[in-house]
């Protein structure tokens, strides 16, 4: 439920350019299976002419399902195009073509639009993979499997080139789009939402008796996300940057922070600087750094914020708080 942002403008925007991206892709792979075959170039004209009928007989699927049902079926159809582009760059490789490679580029360009970061740096490393298995792999092969004229290797170049420079724009134009929607929606969020706001986070306690169970799997989340990230030694770190990181809203967020902690969210981010602070303290690392090293590594940009916060939550100040360790390390 907390997966992804709870923008319904999304959804449509990304059904929409999976169609309109098989339309493109089932265009230019005709270009490919028509100009291979009128060429006599084997094995690249069935090649084409088999993903090119794959992709026709897929074009009802982004044009029946919503994206809800269609998202799952991404993954197998990226792994579906790298095998397709794999064999098309061994064999121009072979004769010196370089640009059928820049086809990879493609993938993770594609991957920004329907995975998150971790994701998409996965595809990236796939692609990698497989451009340098192609090196590996191409010398095996017999060098007389493909033989291209010099008119037919410009063809495929200047095709290539032109076919793969109108994919980069579509998806840099949809991934600008996307990030439109999100920024507006976002906007839309802090602008509504205005931290230290009592009034409106006793209504939020008030709501949230109908979806406990939900925010209490968003909290658990946070909590790990905490754990594994620390993300509070960022002095940056915001609840818009929590929100996305978690693929949620920050409505969510604070909801769930309150009901489990009930606290805002500044102030549960100052709980953690502040034990974060605390260890490195019980670690005597006072002795070898500064205290603004101290509060700066936890995340405080300012000392009259840290004081404040310190006191705020431990009941003294960060001077008392070190002399009460300090006696407790004396001995008597």
């Amino acid at each position: 439920m907390f997966r992804e942002l709870d923008i319904p403008k999304l959804y449509v925007i990304k059904k929409q350019i999976c169609i309109r991206y098989f339309f493109i892709v089932i265009s230019i792979f005709s270009f490919y299976s028509i100009y291979y075959t009128y060429e006599n170039i084997n094995p690249l004209n069935y090649l084409f002419i088999i993903c090119n009928i794959i992709h026709l007989l897929w074009l009802y699927i982004p044009c029946r399902l919503n994206y809800d049902s269609l998202k799952p079926l991404i993954p197998f159809y990226f792994i579906l195009i790298t095998l397709t582009l794999y064999p098309n760059s061994l064999y121009l490789w072979q004769v010196g073509q370089l640009t059928p490679f820049i086809w990879y580029i493609i993938v993770p360009l594609a991957a920004i639009i329907f995975f998150p970061p971790r994701i998409v740096i996965f595809w990236s490393i796939l692609v990698v993979v497989s451009i340098c298995s192609i090196f590996l792999i191409s010398p095996l092969l017999p060098y007389d499997i493909l033989l291209l004229t010099k008119k037919q290797q410009t063809i495929v170049n200047i095709s290539t080139i032109l076919s793969w420079m109108g994919l980069v724009f579509f998806f840099i134009y949809y991934i600008y789009k996307i990030n439109q929607i999100k920024e507006k929606y976002l906007q839309q969020e802090i602008e509504t939402f205005h931290e230290p706001d009592s009034e409106k986070i006793n209504n939020i306690g008030e709501e949230a008796d109908n979806g406990n169970e939900k925010y209490n799997s968003l909290y658990t989340d946070i909590l790990n996300y905490f754990i594994e990230k620390k993300p509070y030694c960022d002095p940056n770190f915001t609840i818009l940057q929590l929100a996305l990181d978690l693929n949620t809203n920050t409505k969510y967020v604070s909801k769930a922070i309150h009901i489990n902690k009930s606290v805002n969210f500044n102030v549960f981010v100052n709980i953690y600087r502040i034990n974060f602070v605390k260890e490195m303290l019980m670690q005597d690392i006072q002795n070898k750094y500064t205290i603004r090293h101290i509060y700066t590594s936890a995340g405080f940009k300012h000392q009259s914020t840290f004081n404040k916060a310190f006191k705020q939550i431990e009941g003294i100040t960060p001077s008392d708080y070190i002399k009460s360790l300090t006696k407790e390390k004396t001995p008597y």
